[in-house]
């Protein structure tokens, strides 16, 4: 199916002016690598987070919303996560297997990301998704609003908020408490990176996962990781995770 591979420019691209990345993306492949590391900061089996890799384009609600989407996305001039990156796949795994009560992300842009999220805590039976993004016309297909490719039927525990994260976050942060999952992915400069980590960190429960997408674009996730001492912390296919061992 051609609409499964419409990335691959990009990847390959990204492979080719990264080499050593990529060449450790294969053995991490090899070695379900990836799948032991989240498994462990989830508490879940390697075997259990291969299974929920497989989820999305076997549910076939989820999958029919992906091939339309790709459809879509071939017609437009704008940029769009890739509907089927590992990368998404793992953020995916790490919900279902942690099954959080509070997930705060920041970015929407199209909803890729978000309806991911959204399916795994509709699978999991449990938890609520508050995503915080700007309406950036550069990034959205004319007429269109942030998360627009999230369906109906799985936007029941989604809160949206439009508008800056620094003038938001805090606010939500504060009203909600604690949080199990923090998910950057808007702004990738490092000092604006580095602020939302130094800001929605203490409100992670003991046990929660910061995440961030982007990871390789600056030092900020690296800065920060050890900065917090996190003994698990490591960046998968772009994306770093921090686990919070310790309040």
């Amino acid at each position: 199916m051609k609409w499964l591979f419409q990335n691959v420019g990009k990847r390959a691209a990204f492979a080719f002016k990264n080499p050593r990345y990529a060449a450790g993306s294969i053995v991490r492949e090899l070695t379900r690598s990836d799948e032991i590391f989240i498994g462990r900061i989830t508490g879940a089996s390697a075997q259990e987070i291969r299974g929920y890799l497989n989820e999305p384009v076997s549910t076939p609600e989820f999958a029919a919303l992906l091939k339309g989407a790709a459809e879509e996305f071939r017609h437009l001039s704008i940029e769009s996560a890739d509907l089927f990156a590992k990368k998404v796949l793992l953020q995916y795994a790490a919900v279902r297997a942690l099954a959080p009560e509070r997930i705060v992300e920041t970015g929407i842009a199209n909803g890729v990301s978000s309806a991911y999220l959204l399916l795994a805590i509709r699978k999991n039976g449990k938890g609520r998704l508050h995503s915080i993004g700007l309406h950036d016309p550069a990034f959205l297909p004319t007429g269109r609003d942030p998360g627009w490719l999230v369906p109906s039927w799985l936007r029941g525990p989604w809160q949206v908020e439009i508008g800056d994260s620094r003038q938001i976050l805090p606010s939500s942060l504060s009203r909600f408490g604690t949080i199990d999952m923090f998910i950057h992915d808007s702004l990738h400069t490092y000092e604006h990176m580095l602020w939302e980590f130094e800001t929605a960190y203490p409100a992670l429960r003991r046990g929660g996962l910061l995440l961030s997408d982007d990871a390789l674009w600056n030092s900020a996730f690296h800065d920060f990781a050890r900065k917090m001492q996190g003994q698990d912390a490591r960046i998968l296919r772009g994306v770093g995770f921090l686990h919070k061992t310790r309040a």
